[in-house]
Formats: C-alpha cells, structure tokens, sequence
C-alpha cells in the first residue's frame, strides 16, 4: 500500500516537474498575461481605473498568474542548469524580474500613499488616503504658492510650493516643485497640483522605503544581466553574431535618382498685393511671442498659422510671411481668395458653402455680415466633446480657421510689443487693449503697424519699399529696448529660419525612400540573378544612406538647439527620432547585410513622410512641468529607439516571407541561404529592440518614482509597453517549441509583433486614455493605411504558408 502511493507520488512529483519546466507553459502564460494585460486597458476605457483595478490588476487570479510565471521560470532554470553553465546574464536577466515583482507585493503590502492638501498660511500634520485620515510624524505649513507661466501664456512652467517642515529637532524651510523631491522621516512629498485660485497646494505623500530599495535592487539586476548577455560568448546573441559572420552578405545596387518637383508659379495678381519675397525675408526675421508663450521668429510663427489655415507652409509660390502680411494689408482683396481647406463634403450643403477643397474667407459671411455658421458652431460647443459628430468637429475646425483670419484682420494674433515691466511677460497685438502703455509707449504700439500696412500699400503702387522697411527696423528697435523676456539671438534666430526653409526631414523622408527602395529592388534582382558589376557600386551607395543619415541627425540636431530641449517629446518629434533609430539599426548591419540595410532606409523614410503629412503638427512647443527633466531625454530616447529595431524586424520578416512565396522550388532554394541570413539579423534586431524596451519601460519607472511617487500605476501606456515587452518575449522564446521553430513561423510573428508597437505608439495614445495620451481621442486619418497593410500582410502569410508547405 505504501510502497504504491509511494510510486503514485513520484509520478505526481514527475508530472509536476515536467509540467514547471515546460517551455510549452511558459508561452502560454504568457499568452494569458497578455489577454489579460490587454483586456483591463479596454475595460477601463469603457468602465474606468477603478472597475480595471478591481476586475484584472488586483484581482487574486492575476497575483496567481504572475506568481506561476516566477514559478515556472525558477524551475526552467533550475532544468537547463544556468548557473552551472556559466549562463549568469540570462540568469541575472529573469532573476531580476523576480525581484521587481518582490518589489511590487511589498509595495503593494507595506506601502502606502496619499495627498496634503494646504493653503497659504496653514499648517497640517496629516495626509489622507483613498481609506482614512492617516497622521504624519511631522507638520507642513505654506508660506507661499507660485504658480510660474510661460510669459505671455496661460500654459504652466512650473508651480512651486515654499514650505517650512517642523519635526521634533526644530523646522526647516523647503522649496518643492515638479521633479523636486522632499525627503522626511522615510516620507517623500512631491509636487502634485494646485488650487484654482493659486493660493493652495496639492502634495503627494508616499511612504515605500522597502518596496522601493527592493525595486530598483531588481531594475540594477536587469541592466547588469542585459550587460552580461551581450557580452558573454554562450549568449544567443553573440552565438546569432557568429553564425552571421559564416553567412555569405547580401550585396546590392543603387543609384541617386534626379527628384525634379514642379514648383507652383507665382501669379502676377497675387504679387501685386502682398510684400516682394525680400521684405518677406525682413519680416521673418523679426520676432513674435506665440500663444504658447514662446519667442519664435515671424517665420515660425506665420508658418503655423498658414499650415493651420491652408495645410501648407506656402501657397501657389508664396511664403508664409508674404500671405499672412498680406491678408493683413489688403483684407478685402485676401478674402475673396480661397485659400482656407474644408474637405468635408457635407458642410456645404448643410450650411450653403461653396463646393471644392478650398473657400474664401467672404463665403462664411451674409452680405450683412452675418456669421452664417455661427448657431451651428454654438450647438456643436454645446456638445459634449465625444459626443460631437463628423460633421461638428470639421465645422469646429473650420470655424478654428476663420477666426484666425478674423482675428488678425482686427489687428489681434499677431503680439509683437513687448510691456517694459510686465512680470508676465506678455507680448500685445496692435488690436489689443493697449491701455497698460503709456506716453511714447503708447503711442507708438498703437500707432506703428497701421503705419506699416500704409507705406507698404503705398509701396505696391510705387515699388519702392525703403520706408516700409525702415518702420519695420523701429519695430525691431522696439523689441530690443523693451522685452524683460530674453530675445532670440540673432544666431538663433538664423539657425531657426534655415531649419524652417531647408526642410530637412522632408529632404531626408524623399532620400530614405528613393534610395532604400531601389536598393531593395536591385539587392532583389542580384539573389535572382548574380552580376559582377553590382559589387562595384557597393561603396558609394552606402555612402549615400550615411550622407542622408547624417542629413538626417543634422535636423534632430538643429532643433534641439532651436527649441533648448531634447526634440522628443511630442508625437511629431518622437516619430522623427524613430526614424532615426530605424535608420541607425540598419546601419549597425551595414557590413553584413545591404538587404537589412536597404529595408531601414526605406522604412525611415515611410515614418519621416508620415510625420511631415498635414495631420501631424511640428510645432515646437514648451514643456509641460512633468516633462522639464532629465529623465525626459533618457527614458524617451532608450524606449523610441526600441520602435526602429522592432520595425526592421518587421521589415525582415516581410521580406522573408515574399523570399518563401517565390513559388518556384529551385527559386526558394536559392534564396534559402538568405533566408537564413535575414532569420539571424531579424533575431539579433529584437535581442536589441526588446533590452531596449526592457531598459525603456524601467527608466521610465524610476523617473516617474521621481517625479510622482509611484514607479508603476498600469497607466494605459505603461500596460501596453509591458505587453509589447512580454509579445517580444514570446518570439524570442518560442523557438523552444518545435512547432514555432521554423524560419516562416518566426517571420510571422515578427511581422505580428509590430502591432502592439503600433497599438503602444498610436492606440492608446488616439483610442484609449491616460498620461501618456498625445491624441486626445482625434484620430488621424493615416491609421487606415495601417489596417490596409496589415490585411495584405495576412494575404502574403497565407500564400507563404501554402507555398512552404507544397515544397
């Protein structure tokens, strides 16, 4: 009897084992973690943050399956013998999440935060929780709250609280701010928000001394197992690098096509009534304070408003500037041109507008002068924003557009006067009420600009426009003289315009795409049919994508110094460093693969066009006070730059998979050793990708630990990274398991794999919510080209799929 349960309870104890040490188990928990993942971000969309948290993220079900995961790894690695392998990086790298998670349950059991809520001159000695009133073992008075804008702006810089702390040794005076932490007793206090009228505080209190010091002892074990398997010999990176190395390269062929864009010719009627390009360029040089507070050349700033009316930074031949100035010249000429777009083609004929892509600014008007869209335009504000139809946002927009044109035509939107002593720093419109000026002051703001308008109507009749550019240097003076605000130096200012006319990213987007897809064609051409004449061109061709990287680099690299910030932290510039870390990620192969090489070039190109379509805007605008730090420039960086190696894998596996629908078996036979060599340079291309993204996600832990108090609260964004993170995971693992081996089923899930960097990068950020969200919920019309993609791509898996299976 005994000696039978005895046997009964080995084969339970095998049965376990083998169970635990499943490579089989690991993929499909991670599976679920997935589904799950992804479930409680659409439930909070539908439910919110709290219904996620009860359903999913605090469920027990959830802590059981994290629990499994640690499990199964610490058996898998017991099985495979890591450390006796020597194997201490990819040992280091799982124990590492260990420990994170260790981290979070201590947090999540020992931990504990919540808010101080002060006012000016009072003093508290408690916090409150999302439970109870909860004393502190000091006390917080307020002796002051400054709320800190952009001059001229309503947009917060910074809001700042002195406060004095007083504690059994005595009280000490404090200053806190965004990113600035207050360190009490195992407490730490930040910055969280303010009252409306300013004359309050709102701090965030939390106390996690273990979790923490737990926490980030894991993310250290993470970077120092990422180190180490990069650089240990049996890592399968540096075996997929020694297999490369045996791999006969790619080679490929190129030239430098003539790009001949016809350019608009300027119209003698149009030129009759606005400003010669010369005085253009004299105005452009001048500078404005923009709604957002920033100083900003004309040029800038009459780019914006041109792109916003006209979806373009010129129109039939002329400049912003020369638009702009002459709408506000010659208003009654300038409004009869259509030149506003409005592409909705049921505006019209709801509200009598003329037909076509483009109206005039007379043509919302009765002949009384009536608004004719004006009740409509009340209704759809009366709406709620999502409840707001097609037809009410563009007519939204649309009404965006003639109040700019009716604005600057009364003299308003256009802030070129400083106010000596404003400690706002404002800038003011001739139209504004100027009535804070005085004497010589006054009279020159308000008289000045209908001065100018004067000689240079004067100057259209005449040809002579010395006058007019005189007026326009005492305007200059002006500025000089009587800004509090710092001016533009005049290097910055001449660095500013040739970043605006060169237009480097659109330059460097044409170059990727001409060049990369004809690299692609001829590398395509030599597999089929070997020539020697192609290994001669070899050299300047590559030459070529360095030259257009660094074209590339130098427009990144001159609106740092333009804007005085790293150039990534909205959805226009965070695309173009994409790019450029596509870009960087083919060029990192550029000795053993031109066929990798010619895929990143062409995919960097794809994004940069896509970053320079109307819908994206490239305005450089000022930071918001979470985002003024250094972690800003570290955490962005490393995580985007994950984005251009996933998308070359993407790329990889696309091409692959067309290599396997050749059809033709000798065909395929060919292309075998290649496939090969596109399956080792895909894989090294997600080992970086995802340490990248590992790297990324964690990094931004810390700075929100810094920043906020917390390192992690499943914001959307934060989820979906974490998803990606495990999605890649899975590809790299599931070699482990035979039937996800093979060359065609890694490609397929290394072109799948690109849609939770999608849904990372655009989903969450234009269909979800949260912190990280840069859409607002607008969604831009260039995600259809992404559905469209994606459902040829599942017409060439299928295809490839059948033509493996006849070989």
């Amino acid at each position: 009897m005994f000696q039978l349960n005895d046997t009964h309870m080995k084969k339970v104890s095998s049965s376990l084992k083998a169970m635990f040490t499943s490579w089989k188990i690991t993929l499909i928990l991670l599976v679920h973690y997935v589904i799950l993942l992804a479930a409680a971000t659409f439930v909070e969309k539908a439910q919110g943050t709290a219904m996620a948290r009860e359903i999913i993220y605090n469920n027990p079900l959830f802590y059981l399956l994290q629990f499994l995961l640690i499990l199964n790894f610490c058996a898998t690695a017991w099985q495979a013998r890591l450390w006796s392998q020597r194997k201490y990086g990819v040992l280091l790298l799982h124990i590492s999440f260990i420990v994170i998670l260790l981290g979070a349950l201590v947090t999540n059991m020992f931990g504990f935060e919540g808010i101080v809520h002060i006012r000016e001159g009072e003093t508290v000695s408690q916090m409150c929780t999302t439970e109870d009133q909860r004393p502190l073992p000091f006390s917080i008075r307020l002796d002051d709250f400054k709320l800190v804008r952009y001059p001229g702006s309503h947009s917060p810089s910074s809001f700042e609280s002195f406060l004095t702390i007083h504690t059994e040794e005595g009280e000490r005076s404090e200053h806190i701010y965004m990113n600035k932490v207050i360190y009490e007793q195992g407490y730490r206090l930040y910055q969280s928000s303010y009252d409306a009228d300013e004359q309050g505080t709102i701090l965030t209190v939390n106390n996690d001394t273990a979790g923490t010091g737990i926490t980030y002892a894991g993310y250290l074990l993470l970077l120092a197992g990422m180190l180490l398997t990069l650089a240990d010999k049996k890592s399968r990176f540096r075996q997929l690098a020694k297999q490369l190395k045996q791999v006969t390269p790619l080679l490929l062929l190129a030239f430098l096509p003539t790009l001949s864009f016809a350019q608009k010719a300027e119209t003698e009627h149009l030129l009759k009534n606005t400003i010669p390009a010369e005085q253009a360029e004299q105005w452009g040089r001048m500078q404005i304070q923009c709604p957002t507070g920033r100083i900003e050349p004309v040029d800038t700033y009459t780019d914006k408003l041109l792109r916003k009316i006209y979806r373009s930074d010129t129109f039939e031949g002329l400049s912003s500037e020369q638009v702009i100035i002459g709408f506000l010249m010659n208003p009654s000429y300038w409004g009869n041109i259509p030149f506003i777009r409005q592409t909705n083609k049921e505006l019209p004929q709801a509200y009598s507008l003329p037909e076509g892509k483009y109206i005039r600014f007379f043509d919302v008007f009765s002949e009384d002068g009536s608004y004719l869209i004006s009740d409509a335009v009340d209704k759809a504000y009366s709406r709620p924003a999502a409840e707001r139809s097609r037809l009410e946002k563009d007519l939204l927009k649309l009404d965006e557009k003639i109040n700019i044109l009716y604005s600057l035509q009364q003299g308003k939107m256009f802030a070129l006067f400083p106010l000596l002593g404003d400690t706002s720093g404002k800038w003011y419109s001739p139209g504004d009420d100027l009535s804070m000026y005085s004497g010589k002051d006054s009279l020159f703001v308000s008289k000045i600009m209908p001065w100018y308008l004067g000689e240079a109507f004067d100057a259209l009749r005449t040809g002579t426009w010395e006058s007019a550019g005189e007026v326009l240097s005492m305007m200059n003076v002006y500025q000089q003289k009587q800004s509090d605000t710092p001016l533009l130096t005049e290097k910055q200012v001449s660095w500013e315009l040739f970043y605006n006319k060169a237009r480097l990213f659109f330059w460097s987007a044409m170059g990727y795409i001409a060049v990369g897809l004809l690299l692609l064609i001829f590398v395509v051409g030599q597999l089929l049919k070997p020539r020697r004449w192609v290994k001669t061109v070899i050299i300047p061709l590559v030459a070529l994508v360095v030259l257009i990287f660094l074209l590339h680099t130098s427009g990144i690299g001159i609106r740092w110094y333009i804007s005085g910030r790293a150039p990534w932290a909205n959805a226009y510039e965070s695309m173009i460093y994409v790019a450029w870390a596509t870009a960087l990620a083919g060029l990192l192969f550029i000795k053993r693969s031109s066929m990798t090489l010619a895929l990143a070039a062409f995919f960097a190109g794809i994004i940069l066009f896509v970053a320079n379509l109307n819908f994206m805007d490239p305005e450089i605008t000022p930071l918001v006070p979470v985002l003024k730090s250094y972690w800003l420039m570290i955490h962005v960086a490393v995580i985007t730059a994950s984005y251009g190696f996933f998308g070359i894998s993407f790329l990889l596996g696309l091409l692959t998979l067309a290599f396997m629908s050749a059809g033709n078996p000798s065909k395929v036979a060919l292309l075998q050793p290649h496939i090969r060599e596109l399956r080792i340079i895909n894989e090294m291309s997600l080992h970086i990708g995802l340490y990248l993204l590992t790297a990324g996600i964690f990094l931004g832990a810390v700075w929100a630990n810094e920043s906020w108090g917390r390192y992690w609260g499943w914001d959307p964004k934060e989820t979906w990274a974490l998803i990606t993170m495990v999605v890649y995971a899975f590809i790299l693992h599931a070699r482990f398991l035979p039937v996800l081996r093979s060359d065609y089923a890694f490609s397929v899930m290394s072109v799948l794999g690109l849609a939770s960097v999608l849904m990372t990068y655009f989903g969450v950020n234009y269909y979800l919510s949260g912190l990280h969200s840069y859409g607002g919920g607008d969604t831009p019309p260039g995600l259809t080209a992404v559905f469209i993609t994606y459902a040829c791509v599942f017409a060439l898996m299928i295809y490839a799929g059948y033509s493996q299976r006849r070989q």
